[in-house]
């Protein structure tokens, strides 16, 4: 088959015209160039903060210096009344960069002062005096307008030159793309549109280049379907005027394709049995990442106690060495000795208010961490060991005013695998947290553990804004998620009915009556046979 000429270059450049606000050239420059403005922006506002802080920094540390080098003359001045030379002085303290006003008073009748006089609280005030006699005071403050139009002088040059080679950077990636990308790919769909028009199926006129890159890949894939569609017809034909002689090798070719029907067969088992592999890698990872996010809340929690102990134990140590010095050069009182008692007395109790709290924590953390790693039966007591659940999620709480309610009987016990209990409520607790009070400041989570028949019945409910009809027919399924795109894998609820059914031998079912919000109820057995 002769190959098709292309269409013509008027029917080509009006094509072109046509697609061109769609251009992809034209999306990637403008994403670029709005991401260049923002970030512009944004460092030029960092930058004159900056500079206006450093600037505020030299004036501070210069009115530091004016402490050091000024008050001592000053008050030599102030001591003989030479106004003369005082004077002089606020002339010279008034040259200093970015000094803009200046005042000196003494406790009688003396005031000199140079320049306008800001709001009060940028007047920086500093005693003067001499030979330990207090005489007077001096005034200083600097002009903070003139400091941030510096900084944003400095910010502007710098945003104006970001900006300029952000344009000529986007001038060079525009030609770039253009020459590599848009132009190729906008040639090959001309010329696909063009054969699909008149039912062509050669090859493409446009030659592969050099580089071997994507576009040349799939250019050559396409050239290649088309090669072997072209035959595909060709062997088509010839079956077609040969098919009365053929009738005997059809057995042989349905034999062949059924042994090719059979080899995909197993190779989709193979594949359904590494979906499988895969499924259950994914739900160990969904426990690891919740034992994670775990850790990093306890471990903000317990800085608190410990963060206030170091300050006590500090607080304790200076009055110590107050007490300590005191005695040495033989001052102590009575008075300060029992102050001290009194300091360490309360002292005492803060420390072990907060280390009490802190080992408490790690307590609740380490047994569920222990039980969620584990996979060992024990004996214990369910409402203390929700308790210490929710002991450890408490950071998720610090921010909310979200409350979980528990209703359990203390003499409830059971034997069977906790760390599957924890895993199962912390889940449910933060599906509450994350779907359920998505859009609400306050809610309730209530817990309530009845026994049933030798066993425990959880009625677990919040009172959020509840499932959409879909997520009730799909709550356990695999990778439902309603929160794809912003971290939600879709396999909490899954894992969390796999752990019943399969590990504690038990149900879950999704109370569709519940009004408002979300309930489930669970039934596990008391006590699981290893």
């Amino acid at each position: 088959m002769p190959e098709l000429p292309l269409p013509p270059s008027a029917v080509l450049a009006d094509d072109l015209r046509q697609g061109k606000q769609q251009s992809l050239v034209w999306r990637i420059i403008l994403y670029f160039a709005i991401a260049s403005i923002a970030l512009s922006l944004l460092i030029s506002s960092l930058l004159v903060v900056w500079n206006y802080q450093q600037q505020t920094d030299a004036v501070r540390k210069r009115i530091e210096s004016i402490r050091a080098g000024y008050t001592e003359s000053l008050g030599s001045s102030l001591w003989f009344y030479d106004e003369v030379q005082i004077r002089t002085q606020v002339k010279g303290i008034m040259n200093l960069e970015a000094i803009s006003y200046v005042r000196v008073t003494d406790n009688l009748n003396l005031n000199i002062e140079d320049g306008s006089r800001p709001h009060h609280n940028d007047i920086e005030v500093i005693n003067i005096g001499f030979n330990n006699k207090p005489l007077g005071k001096l005034e200083v403050a600097f002009d903070r307008d003139a400091l941030f139009a510096q900084a944003s002088r400095a910010a502007i040059s710098s945003m104006i030159a970001q900006l300029v080679s952000m344009l000529l950077l986007a001038s060079l990636l525009t030609l770039v793309v253009h020459r590599l990308i848009n132009s190729r790919i906008r040639h090959m769909a001309l010329e696909v549109n063009y054969r699909i028009k008149n039912d062509s199926y050669e090859p493409l006129s446009i030659r592969e280049t050099s580089a071997h890159d994507e576009i040349d890949i799939l250019l050559h894939a396409f050239n290649s379907l088309s090669e072997k569609m072209n035959e595909e017809l060709k062997q088509k034909t010839l079956a077609q005027q040969q098919l009365k002689t053929i009738n005997t090798e059809l057995e042989d070719r349905v034999q062949e394709r059924t042994q090719n029907l059979q080899d995909t067969v197993d190779e989709l088992n193979q594949t359904l049995q590494e979906l499988h592999a895969t499924q259950g890698k994914l739900i160990e990872a969904e426990k690891l990442s919740s034992l994670g996010g775990m850790v990093a809340g306890i471990s903000h929690e317990i800085n608190t106690p410990l963060g206030l102990c170091i300050t006590i134990h500090s607080y304790i140590e200076d009055h110590y060495q107050q007490l300590k010095t005191a005695f040495n050069e033989g001052r102590m009182k009575k008075q300060d000795f029992d102050d001290f008692i009194s300091l360490m007395d309360e002292s005492l109790g803060i420390l072990d208010k907060n280390l009490q709290r802190a080992a408490h924590l790690i307590k609740s953390f380490k047994q569920v961490s222990e039980d969620q790693t584990g996979e060992h039966i024990r004996d214990f007591s369910l409402k203390e060991y929700l308790e210490e659940i929710l002991e450890t999620l408490s950071p998720k709480f610090k921010k909310t005013r979200h409350k979980v309610e528990i209703d359990c009987s203390a003499q409830l016990r059971m034997s069977t695998y906790p760390g599957a209990i924890s895993q199962i409520v912390t889940n449910l607790i933060m599906n509450s947290l994350l779907h359920g009070f998505e859009n609400k400041d306050e809610g309730t989570i209530r817990i309530i553990v009845a026994e049933e028949k030798g066993h425990a019945v959880i009625q677990y409910s919040d009172d959020g804004c509840g499932l959409s009809d879909e997520a009730k027919h799909r709550i356990f399924e695999p990778f439902y998620t309603t929160k794809r795109g912003q971290g939600g894998t879709g396999l909490g609820m899954h894992l969390v009915y796999n752990i019943v059914h399969q590990r504690l031998g038990g149900e879950i079912n999704l109370d569709n009556d519940q009004q408002p919000g979300t309930a489930f109820r669970i039934h596990i057995p008391k006590k699981l046979e290893q």
